[in-house]
């Protein structure tokens, strides 16, 4: 409401411009508005108080887009989400039938002979194999004319050698048939 009014008095101000510029200076000094030029008109009031906001207008035409602004910095990488669950494994499909086979290509040449390789190291000897078997006796040769009897010498005579006892075990038997050669050799009748 007060901006109306004061809206008015603005085109008052102007009208009276028109009709004498002389009193429009007259009119703004307030130190002489009692100026012969201005007519009657009085000193102005003292501005009153602001009255409310007037309804919103209408909004104005839009203005043309701006430009394109620069790219953005790309965001930082999510998190890998969680695995889903494994699918069912479908049933295995029927085998196809065999195809025919195919042409045999032609034989392709030798390729040459590559050089001789080295001479292997010797091998072991080889086992032993089994012994032939024995040949056939031959036949006895005739048996030849019988000498003369040589003169009997004197009787020998015997030194029997110590006792040994019977062995009973294993260990027993090499310790009897040491000792049994042992007294055979002091009996002097096994050499030493």
């Amino acid at each position: 409401m007060l901006f109306m009014h004061r809206k008015r008095k603005e085109m008052e101000m102007q009208q009276d411009s028109h009709e004498d510029l002389s009193c429009m200076s007259c009119y703004g000094n307030h130190s002489s508005c009692g100026c012969d030029r201005c007519g009657t008109r009085g000193c102005p009031g003292p501005v009153g108080p602001t009255g409310p906001t007037g309804p919103r207008g209408c909004p104005g035409v839009p203005g043309p887009m701006g430009p394109q602004g620069p790219q953005g910095e790309p965001g930082i990488q999510g998190y890998t989400g969680a695995t889903g669950p494994a699918g069912v494994t479908g049933p295995t499909g029927a085998t196809g039938a065999t195809g025919p086979a195919g042409v045999t290509g032609p034989t392709g040449a030798m390729g040459a002979t590559g050089p001789a390789g080295a001479t292997g190291a010797t091998g072991p000897a080889g086992v032993t194999g089994p012994t032939g078997a024995t040949g056939a006796t031959g036949p006895t040769g005739a048996t030849g004319p019988a000498g003369e009897a040589g003169a009997t010498g004197p009787a020998g005579t015997v030194t029997p050698a110590a006792a040994v006892g019977n062995a009973t075990t294993v260990d027993d038997i090499v310790e009897d048939f040491n000792e049994l050669l042992a007294n055979l050799r002091d009996a002097g009748l096994l050499e030493r």
